[in-house]
């Protein structure tokens, strides 16, 4: 099963034939959400109505801003995607049709529009394109960025959901501007597509297929390029959260996890959730709590559900099969074992990662030779420059205005690589 992982949840349920996705568009815009709910079919009805409705667009509206054009139209997992433009950022809108004609499944999905490469390379550095899984149907873009003597090389691991290399996000390139300080600074990088965002359509059911099996070959393509002996790993928000155990994995000298937590994936958005629906009128957040909820208790059956069950499962818009893996995965217990040396960064103003998720690191870690904790204030989820104002409700108004990382996130690593 496809499976979809929403930045902020607002109304994401399973979907699996084609659509056509204009008619959905047109009633959205018009506020005729009732023409909507007459389109679902009897389960979707069951899941979501007009009222739910009203509200998932209202909230993608006051994150993004009024609706300006669509983008683009694709076709993803045998659904129609109508990727729309918004005056602060892009969403996705996913539909799904059933043998009967009526929709099976409906999504609004943060979407990202690549802007242009605004940034100059550093001049000691140079650009390599590369591919990863060279001529099979996986194969991805990617880039080594690295000054003539590297002193130490990384690889970059994203976050959730589809994303290209740069980690753009509305109009940021964090991940660009990341391999850039650090080339400046005398360190190599390689990042890559991810394989949700190259090839939607392709199986990915596990963070073994979503993030080991590409960050694997990112560094032996690494290797290979550039003679490095060893690398380290950055990962950011989930790829901070699988940091430990991708470094196990493939045998990385050290990582850092850039505002990740060791709390499971479903907590998050559980939170994430509650932050959102609480900024709503009291009148329109019952129903969306009880939603939430349910979700929830999704999420604490994951353990009991059967293969089968899983399978045909979503929680919080994910799948119960990659939620039930990534339960498995236990970071502090493999960070404790591997005893490798691991950096945790975080910025004060996200409202992503709550300050409480990020300082999970220290007290299940402790403090000992092999950790390092660092808070950057003044810094968002993306450590860009944050006055603080921004809520889990308009943070992708924030992240459309243009910015760069900070250079202290670069400088930190190097100072931590010595």
């Amino acid at each position: 099963m496809r499976k979809w992982i929403c930045l902020l949840l607002v109304l994401c349920v399973p979907f699996a034939a084609f659509a056509e996705a204009a008619d959905v568009l047109n009633a959205f815009l018009s506020g005729d959400y009732k023409q909507i709910e007459g389109m679902l079919n009897e389960e979707m009805r069951a899941a979501i109505g007009a009222d739910a409705l009203a509200q998932g667009w209202q909230m993608q509206l006051a994150q993004l801003g009024a609706f300006v054009a669509v983008h683009e139209v694709s076709e993803q997992g045998g659904a129609q995607v109508l990727t729309l433009k918004h005056e602060n950022g892009a969403q996705n809108l996913i539909v799904a049709y059933d043998g009967d004609g009526k929709i099976a499944g409906l999504m609004l999905q943060p979407a990202v529009i690549p802007q242009e490469d605004d940034r100059a390379l550093p001049a000691n550095a140079a650009r390599t394109d590369v591919l990863l899984f060279a001529g099979t149907e996986k194969e991805l873009r990617a880039q080594i960025v690295a000054p003539q003597e590297a002193a130490a090389y990384v690889v970059l691991a994203h976050g959730s959901g589809p994303s290209d290399m740069d980690e753009t996000i509305a109009a940021n390139r964090p991940f660009r501007d990341l391999a850039y300080d650090l080339a400046a600074l005398g360190v190599g990088s390689i990042r890559f597509d991810k394989i949700t965002y190259a090839h939607p359509d392709l199986p990915c059911e596990t963070v073994e297929q979503e993030y080991l099996a590409p960050v694997r070959e990112a560094l032996r393509v690494l290797k290979e390029q550039t003679g490095a002996e060893e690398a380290y790993l950055i990962g950011h928000s989930l790829g901070g959260m699988l940091m430990p155990w991708l470094v196990e994995q493939c045998d990385f000298a050290g990582g850092v996890a850039l505002a990740g937590t060791p709390r499971k994936l479903w907590e998050i958005s559980y939170q994430q959730n509650l932050d959102t629906i609480a900024l709503l009128p009291p009148e329109q957040q019952g129903m969306l709590k009880a939603q939430v909820e349910a979700e929830r208790q999704r999420a604490l059956a994951l353990a009991e559900m059967s293969d089968e069950e899983a399978r045909g499962a979503t929680v919080f818009g994910m799948s119960a099969v990659y939620l039930r893996h990534m339960e498995g995965l236990d970071q502090i217990a493999i960070a404790k074992v591997l005893q490798k040396p691991m950096l945790f960064l975080w910025g004060e103003n996200d409202v992503q990662v709550s300050r409480e998720a990020f300082e999970a690191w220290q007290e299940q870690l402790g403090q000992g030779e092999w950790y390092q904790y660092e808070v950057l204030p003044g810094l968002n989820h993306l450590f860009m420059p944050s006055d603080g104002s921004a809520n889990v409700a308009t943070v992708m108004a924030e992240y459309s205005i243009p910015a760069r990382m900070d250079s202290r996130v670069a400088q930190i690593i190097r100072d931590w690589l010595e």
